[in-house]
């Protein structure tokens, strides 16, 4: 199956028995011919069985409500491991540094397995982007006249929750992603954000593509206050967010790279706020410089 997201294509190769699209419904947007052009980003194979090399690595374990995640090094490049937590099942890849050609051995009778096969294949393309011009970041992402805007911060901030307030809030706003749009800085043309099929718990898988309005990070506080950040505060803040293995030098060069034009060409801040309605009103101000057209309730 071929699937095309932030306009990059890739390849996704299963047993003959196993069907993509039962596995993956909300993948449907993004189905694509066998493209011509441009090369495909990934090829993610999950037809062999793969053993763990013998000198690999521990490099670091991550836990979340996606599962657990083990990322090793290895000779070659990086094998990464995943499961839900106490479900007794373990799903392997193994690629090059370069993540063009991923080999994955999975357990498919796994009863979680569409959402462990959905987590690999975003692991294989945040990583396999940051090649090219883009980057996976852990944001919600909304619509505001034709342009895009990105909420970060960490877990239980309340990402979701502010972009549900623009919505609610703010006449003419819709989400876009609620957990992993992809960036794009496309030479000569600017910043911008895509939807993608993976949005954590909300399900909003839109094939679309907008120009970036702006960027804030988000932290709880007992009142709404919006503050710019210069250009090494918005590097420091957005970084949290971004999708790398850091110890894969070339990709992690290359996603600094992208975030220092980020910071010197994007509108970035940090809001301390409460979850209400002046919290949107607030950040959109600031990162819009509108006034006017938001009227008091």
């Amino acid at each position: 199956m071929y699937y095309q997201v932030a306009d990059y294509p890739f390849e996704i190769i299963t047993p003959p028995n196993i069907n993509c699209r039962e596995l993956l419904p909300w993948f449907a947007h993004f189905e694509c011919e066998a493209p011509y052009a441009p090369p495909l980003l990934f090829r993610f194979n999950a037809t062999k069985t793969i053993l763990p090399s013998p000198e690999r690595v521990l490099l670091e374990q991550t836990e979340n409500d996606m599962g657990n995640v083990s990322v090793w090094q290895t000779p070659e490049g990086f094998c990464i491991e995943t499961g839900i937590i106490g479900s007794g099942y373990r799903h392997t890849m193994t690629t090059r540094h370069d993540f063009r050609h991923i080999e994955a051995t999975i357990q498919w009778d796994d009863p979680y397995i569409s959402q462990m096969l959905s987590s690999m294949i975003r692991i294989a393309f945040s990583q396999a982007i940051l090649r090219e011009d883009g980057i996976s970041i852990h944001a919600s992402a909304v619509l505001y006249k034709k342009k895009a805007y990105f909420f970060l911060g960490k877990s239980g901030t309340g990402k979701s929750t502010h972009a549900s307030l623009w919505t609610q809030h703010i006449p003419g706003t819709e989400l876009i992603n609620d957990d992993n749009p992809t960036l794009r800085i496309i030479e000569g043309k600017g910043a911008y954000i895509y939807g993608t099929p993976w949005s954590g718990k909300t399900p909003c898988y839109k094939n679309v593509c907008y120009p970036l309005g702006g960027i804030t990070r988000l932290q709880q506080a007992t009142a709404n206050t919006y503050t710019k950040l210069n250009e090494w505060d918005a590097f420091v803040q957005i970084m949290p967010s971004c999708a790398v293995i850091k110890q894969n030098i070339a990709l992690y060069t290359n996603l600094c790279d992208k975030l220092v034009w980020i910071s010197e060409n994007i509108v970035v801040g940090l809001l301390r706020c409460l979850p209400d309605r002046e919290a949107a009103i607030t950040s959109l101000r600031a990162m819009t410089q509108e006034y006017k057209e938001i009227n008091n309730p």
